[in-house]
């Protein structure tokens, strides 16, 4: 809504009364950290293809968790318009990666160093398969140099993508507006609880 700031109007004024109901229904609701018994940092990235009306940009979203807890999440605007879905989720991997790195180097520092590849879920197939084979690239020329980090962060053993279903897409709450059911479940899923 901020983004409205400037110019706004009778409908953003109920989206604005809206988002106050919402907050006013869950002041009893925290992020819990459980634990868990492994000490290895896993992510979600997700986004949602064209969503914002206005713009045509998709939104990034991710969720990261270590011990099985939920110590990192985002969801932000694309700076960019993406042309495909494929495209859009590359980006969302992209900005997952870069705080997968700071992560990884974070608890490292702290003495708790990752061995191995961190594993970043991702829904898209057709963006792991670009992730994975540069052959691909000659068609999707389009999309811009500098999302190509991701590869290198594959060859080196920082990340590894693997597939899972979009009902179990933690980040799909940070990109989308889901069924209330879903939308349940993946928050208890983060750790978002009654407190």
């Amino acid at each position: 809504l901020s983004q409205f700031m400037a110019n706004p109007s009778h409908l953003h004024l109920s989206a604005a009364k809206r988002v106050l109901r919402y907050v006013k229904s869950t002041l009893d609701v925290g992020l819990k950290f459980v634990g868990g018994s492994g000490r290895r940092l896993v992510g979600y990235s997700d986004a949602d293809w064209a969503g914002d009306l206005e713009t045509r940009r998709s939104t990034s979203g991710y969720v990261f968790q270590f011990c099985g807890g939920t110590v990192s999440w985002s969801s932000k605007r694309q700076s960019v318009v993406a042309t495909s879905t494929t495209e859009s989720e590359y980006i969302a991997m992209d900005h997952a990666s870069k705080e997968l790195v700071w992560l990884r180097r974070l608890l490292e520092d702290i003495g708790a160093k990752q061995t191995g590849p961190t594993v970043l879920y991702v829904d898209s197939m057709t963006a792991m398969a670009l992730a994975r084979n540069p052959k691909f690239h000659s068609r999707t020329k389009h999309i811009d140099v500098r999302y190509h980090s991701v590869r290198e962060k594959i060859a080196n053993d920082e990340m590894m993508l693997m597939h899972v279903p979009s009902v179990e897409m933690l980040a799909d709450v940070l990109t989308k507006g889901l069924a209330r059911p879903q939308f349940q479940y993946l928050c208890g899923k983060i750790g978002i609880v009654p407190v």
